[in-house]
């Protein structure tokens, strides 16, 4: 069976994302739950994180893992990131893009960052596998974000208003 004569999804197989029956914020996109949040987030590796520094708005694509209740990923010392790392209000977001079923989705995390310093931790989180994208760090540093509030939009179709 090729790409063009497969059955399209089901209604219903929207990804793993719930479909017609959740609430809509005012734009008519999808509200996702904590928990589906947090399943979503956690089946992607790469991110972006946004925060301030030297007076402008930064945002960095960064692979990361979800650890416990925060995300963490590594930083090269001396990095413009570095200066998000003493408890600095950050803002985390993963999004993703179905094609089969046309659903995309993108989930907001909004909390403070800091440098993981525990020597304990540090191996905890190298046990991981997460490896960093630059081959060449020396040491990179593990940054963990706590988020505060965790929040989700979904495209998934609305109710069904007949043909068209």
């Amino acid at each position: 069976m090729t790409r063009t004569d497969a059955p399209a999804p089901a209604p219903t197989d929207l990804g793993g994302i719930p479909g017609q029956d959740i609430p809509r914020d005012h734009a008519g996109f999808g509200v996702l739950t904590f928990d589906i949040c947090l399943r979503l987030v956690g089946g992607e590796r790469i991110g972006r994180v946004a925060f301030s520094a030297d007076g402008e708005v930064l945002v960095l694509p960064v692979n990361f893992i979800v650890d416990g209740n925060t995300i963490a990923f590594r930083s090269r010392v001396g990095s413009k990131l570095s200066a998000a790392t003493n408890h600095s209000t950050v803002a985390f977001e993963v999004d993703g893009y179905d094609p089969t079923v046309r659903v995309g989705w993108s989930v907001l995390m909004n909390g403070y960052a800091e440098a993981v310093r525990d020597d304990a931790e540090i191996a905890r989180l190298e046990a991981s596998g997460l490896a960093p994208w630059a081959a060449n760090l020396e040491r990179p540093t593990w940054v963990r974000i706590h988020w505060d509030s965790v929040s989700g939009r979904t495209t998934t179709p609305g109710p069904s208003t007949g043909s068209r």
